[in-house]
């Protein structure tokens, strides 16, 4: 499987992301940056949040396009090179029910799982090559504080992703809330022209009638001075009043039809009425604003925790820490001696972990299928002279599977300006643009391409 483009859309901006089938490298981008970008490229195949459109190509050759909008059933899944809508069919594949369609179900794998095949940073890099001396020079530290600070990252980090998926759950409203106020202003639309229409029936009714009452007595006093006149002008002015009455009738109906539709949009929000929608609107926007609150406690909350750990361990990844608490247990119960300090690492080692990665990213699910390489800048730290040759040997790999290189290291940036010269790889720059998005789930026609190639 390969990335062809992704486009976010959050309102009136997109980013719009194209993507080189060998090597993409994304520029000038920082921790928290490509933390978002990862999770963005993986809501793309998994249908994470909407606003999010994807082309991508899988290993047989065939390529889809998958727009993703908010509410149950709106993904939709074309071929690109038929056009033909497959929604049905990937729906299906993954056991999806309302339409939701995922990719990495498809290919019988979880999120979590697809993180540790696709996604490549340097604290796993060095996790890998310096396993023993992490653990020798955590187990030299003081183990209750080391744990505590563990555990309230990672508490913190639950606690983060918690209140982030409840205030997109309270965004995710906004289009349902756009259509009933759309309904509602249709409907008092359709009042306005019945009332109007009901007055200017009731004012030529009033004026008909009469008149064609005056006419028929005129038809009888003085019948043989202008019969065929006067039946005439009685007809007239009888079939004036059925034509309003007619009018009347067809904007009551319209109307009533108006009434219907609201009706079913304030349903899907749960309100009986439109005054109950905008009480509970209103409920809505002071619970968002106080699930917004939270997190944004949450997130200081992770920030000095993340600073807690960073005193006492460094760099070191706290989930990886915990997986190993055994290790360094019992290290430290033996007795461990000395802090670690820089460990060069071995070339060998670095390629044997660069090779496995990008094996297990060929064949990462069940049906055979490759995951793009997620790269998150995992050479920090080496010294110029394994970075350059580890570059090199990123380059010879990609491409089998597709590798996407997220960064803000100027020697990678420097090297993969050169290199993009022969058309290996693209580096690619995201900025933030405009664009009108239609209200289908297909390709964002007026998208306005904001990504800068060198």
């Amino acid at each position: 499987m390969h990335y062809e483009r992704l486009v976010l859309q959050a309102g009136n901006n997109a980013v719009n992301l194209c993507f080189h089938p060998r090597l993409t490298v994304i520029a000038g981008v920082g921790a928290p940056e490509r933390d978002l970008l990862v999770a963005e490229l993986l809501a793309g195949l998994t249908g994470g949040r909407p606003g999010v459109y994807l082309e991508l190509g899988d290993d047989s050759g065939r390529r889809v396009g998958i727009g993703r909008r908010a509410g149950p059933g709106t993904d939709r899944v074309t071929e690109l090179d038929s056009g033909a809508d497959v929604t049905e069919e990937f729906a299906a594949a993954a056991g999806a029910t309302g339409g939701r369609v995922d990719l990495l179900a498809v290919m019988g794998l979880g999120t979590e799982e697809a993180l540790a095949h696709c996604r490549l940073t340097a604290s796993e890099l060095a996790a890998h090559c310096r396993t023993d001396a992490l653990v020798a020079s955590l187990a030299a530290l003081e183990q209750p504080r080391l744990w505590a600070a563990a555990g309230r990252v990672v508490a913190a980090e639950k606690v983060v992703a918690r209140e982030a998926r409840a205030a997109d759950a309270a965004a995710e409203d906004a289009p349902l809330a756009e259509e009933v106020d759309r309904r509602h202003a249709a409907f008092e639309a359709a009042q306005r022209r019945t009332r109007g229409a009901r007055r200017a029936t009731m004012f030529i009714a009033g004026i008909c009638a009469p008149a064609a009452a005056a006419a028929l007595m005129l038809h009888v006093r003085f019948a043989p001075l202008g019969l065929v006149a006067v039946r005439l002008g009685a007809l007239g002015l009888v079939g004036m009043a059925a034509v309003m009455m007619l009018v009347s009738l067809v904007a009551r109906h319209r109307a009533e039809r108006a009434r219907r539709r609201e009706q079913a949009a304030l349903a899907k929000v749960g309100a009986e009425s439109y005054f109950g929608f905008e009480l509970q609107r209103i409920d809505s926007l002071i619970a968002n604003s106080r699930g917004l609150a939270r997190v944004a406690a949450a997130s200081e909350e992770h920030r000095r925790a993340q600073a807690a750990w960073q005193a006492v361990a460094g760099e070191v990844d706290p989930d990886w820490v915990l997986a190993q608490r055994e290790a360094i247990i019992e290290r430290a119960q033996a007795g461990a001696s000395g802090l670690y300090a820089r460990i060069d690492m071995d070339p060998l080692q670095l390629a044997q972990w660069l090779v496995g990665k990008f094996a297990a990213a060929r064949r990462a699910g069940g049906t055979g299928e490759s995951l793009p390489l997620v790269l998150d800048d995992p050479l920090v730290g080496l010294d110029a002279a394994h970075k350059q040759w580890a570059l090199g040997t990123i380059g010879r790999l990609a491409g089998s599977p597709q590798v996407i290189y997220l960064t803000a290291d100027r020697d990678v940036v420097a090297w993969a300006r050169i290199e993009a010269i022969g058309g290996e790889l693209s580096v690619i720059n995201p900025t933030p643009g405009r664009a009108d998005v239609g209200q289908g789930t297909g390709p964002p026609p007026a998208v306005r391409p904001t990504t800068v190639r060198h």
